[in-house]
């Protein structure tokens, strides 16, 4: 006996699901409250939880029995416990699915095998949550329906105290832990996150009402609870769960709040690697503040008659206990990585980093749907010809206007004179078919005589010159030019300040050589801050931030490249070191204070070890960095992640200050 009762109190300490726990099992907050948020398609969430409450008394109280007229009491002080394993999957993105099977341990009068000791299962429960789709996840406001059926599964055979109120019948008996008849709950949910608005708190309630189809006590469920999130590694949160009955039983079972499970429980949730959740947390019940001598009031007096024999005894809701909870989330639908979001797995993407949004082919790759190697989105003239030449946004480019008479002109013919031959004139035979500029019209019909050989020219043997740059077609290597540009002798624009933009279209005609320009010659500002690319010290700077001559900020708080630098991790891990956190807040604040800016965290590794395991620790890291950002309040689209492994490095990886410098992450804006 004294071994059962030391196993019973071990394991007290681990349990998990308050017996006023109406709801989701192995939700995403805390230990009771549930959630308006769903768990998104295909994912699936897991795991065991259990409650161990230390004062029987409270729950199995006056525990009396009488056989052949003789009547036995026991108020000895046992433990008593419930478990549950439950798993849940996301049907849709707004819809879930979950299953909950509780388990029970009493050990009330265990000398005997009373009718409250030993193992029992409890009614399965099924339950669909409806998260309203007008919502979304990410959203402040969540709000849903949830439906739970409780199927009559519970056995008799190792207790009577009923693990919900509602399982007292008008009668007052009850069965072990079933209500014995079927049940039906409707609840709503109500969730506001508050880390959407750069707050880290998060707050569950939750109404909802529990109807037996026979004759139990119909019961009202209530909760709320809040959660503190500023630490990326775990939540601490404080609940308060109840039930309390809308109908009146007999024998002194009048309706009492007191009576009725009510539960303050402040806790911790840990988030563990790979997906997985330990929350564990103290359970008072609001019974524990009523004074001693009203404790009578706290009970309900349940009856049980089987074979001559009846017990007798009052419950109450328990004071105190202790739970916990294991459980596992994740997407085994899902596969390899999709880092930008096309459908496409990364390792089947051949068009890495596409835009969000962009239609892509089964490569990865974006639609170019009249083949004219101007991806869709980026087509201003869609529906190109095969074969067409077009410019960088799609669109035809004018083809040569070059005339196509380029026939030889007729050689002129002495008039035949049928009446008497004319004697034939040599000199005027020889000037009609001679051609001194070979170009194919003969001198007596060329209007321009000196047309330079290789120039192509019309019935007059002027030269064509399509493009109006004043060098003939024939002549002209680049016989496209726009009208008005300026050209060379071989009819090509001028680059007159060799920065790869001709002059026709450089708006800054005098850069310096060996300075990066834009499309339009200008000296490059990538990052927007005023100051060249050429001299640009900082030159990822978010836009707005104030900075000096040489591009770099003013204020160290807002200068990335400072910043990153305080991003550290633990050896080999994705686990950021607690010095790390305090740097985080700071690239938070500067998001916050300038919202249009958008950064890529960037993971980089040395060359150390195998380049796969590189590579996933690059993105691991990187998407570490990313989702705490974006927990803090930052949306997701202004924040992306990606990792490289040791493919970029800054630094020699032969030296060891090399490696160093090359495990890094960067933080690089994006517009």
């Amino acid at each position: 006996m004294m071994n059962k009762k030391l196993l019973a109190a071990t394991l007290a300490l681990s349990c998990g699901m308050a017996f006023a726990e109406t709801g989701l099992e192995g939700g995403a907050d805390g230990l009771h409250q549930q959630s308006a948020k769903t768990l998104g398609q295909g994912t699936i969430s897991a795991g065991v939880g259990a409650q161990g409450v230390v004062d029987s008394k409270a729950t199995a109280y006056n525990y009396t029995y009488t056989t052949n007229g003789e009547e036995t009491t026991i108020s000895n002080m046992v433990p008593s416990m419930s478990f549950n394993v439950h798993a849940a999957i996301g049907i849709l993105d707004w819809v879930d699915f979950g299953v909950v099977l509780p388990v029970y341990y009493d050990d009330v009068y265990p000398d005997n095998e009373g009718d409250l000791y030993g193992w029992g299962i409890g009614d399965l429960q099924t339950w669909l949550k409806v998260r309203l789709p007008v919502f979304d996840t990410t959203d402040l406001v969540n709000v849903a329906l949830l439906g739970q059926m409780y199927i009559p599964t519970g056995d008799d055979v190792s207790g009577m105290r009923p693990r919900h109120m509602w399982y007292v019948n008008a009668w007052g008996s009850t069965n072990a832990y079933s209500a014995d008849d079927w049940a039906l709950e409707a609840s709503l949910l109500l969730t506001l996150d508050f880390n959407k608005m750069g707050i880290p708190l998060r707050w569950n309630n939750n109404i909802g009402y529990v109807g037996v189809l026979g004759e139990g006590a119909n019961t009202m469920l209530y909760g709320t609870g809040l959660n503190f999130t500023a630490i990326q590694a775990m939540d601490l949160f404080l609940e308060y769960t109840g039930e309390m009955r809308v109908e009146k039983t007999t024998y002194n079972n009048r309706r009492n709040p007191l009576t009725d499970p009510m539960w303050l429980t402040p806790g911790v949730r840990f988030h563990l690697a790979q997906g997985v959740d330990l929350a564990v947390g103290f359970d008072i019940g609001i019974a524990a503040f009523v004074p001693e001598d009203k404790m009578e009031s706290k009970y309900v007096s349940l009856y049980k008659r089987n074979d001559g024999k009846e017990t007798h005894y009052d419950v109450g809701a328990p004071m105190y206990g202790m739970s916990a909870l294991l459980t596992w989330k994740g997407n085994p639908f899902k596969g390899s990585k999709d880092e930008d979001g096309d459908g496409v797995e990364d390792d089947k993407d051949q068009c890495a980093h596409t835009p969000e949004g962009v239609k892509v082919d089964e490569k990865g790759c974006p639609l170019d749907e009249d083949g004219d190697k101007i991806p869709d989105y980026l087509d201003q003239c869609k529906g190109t010809p095969a074969g067409t030449a077009v410019d960088s946004i799609g669109c035809p480019v004018k083809k040569d206007s070059v005339a196509a008479d380029t026939a030889a002109a007729d050689t002129a013919k002495p008039a035949a004179d049928t009446a008497k031959p004319a004697p034939i004139d040599t000199a005027a035979i020889c000037a009609a078919i001679s051609d001194s500029d070979k170009d194919n019209v003969a001198d007596a019909q060329d209007k321009c005589p000196n047309t330079p050989a290789g120039a192509i020219v019309d019935s007059t043997g002027c030269p064509v010159d399509s493009d109006k740059d004043g060098v003939a077609d024939g002549l002209d290597k680049c016989p496209n030019n726009p009208e008005g540009a300026l050209v060379d002798s071989t009819g090509c624009p001028i680059d007159s300040d060799k920065d790869g933009v001709q002059d026709y279209k450089d708006k800054c005609p005098n850069t310096p050589e060996g300075t990066k320009v834009d499309s339009v010659g200008c000296t490059l500002d990538s990052d927007l801050d005023g100051v060249i690319d050429a001299i640009d010290q900082c030159p990822n700077t978010l836009p707005g931030v104030e900075v000096n001559e040489v591009g770099c900020p003013i204020r160290k708080k807002e200068d990335l490249s400072q910043l990153r630098k305080g991003i550290q991790f633990k050896l080999n891990s994705a686990v950021l070191t607690k010095k790390s956190y305090g740097t985080l807040d700071d690239i938070v604040g500067l998001m916050k204070k300038y919202e249009q800016a958008k950064i890529e965290v960037q993971g980089h590794t040395d060359n150390s070890g195998e380049e796969s395991y590189n590579q996933d620790l690059s993105e691991r890291r990187a998407q570490t960095v990313a989702d705490y950002i974006i927990k803090k309040g930052v949306a997701t689209d202004r924040v992306r992640a990606a990792g490289y492994g040791a493919s970029h490095p800054v630094a020699d990886n032969k030296t060891r200050e090399g490696r160093e410098a090359n495990r890094r992450v960067e933080l690089i804006p994006f517009h």
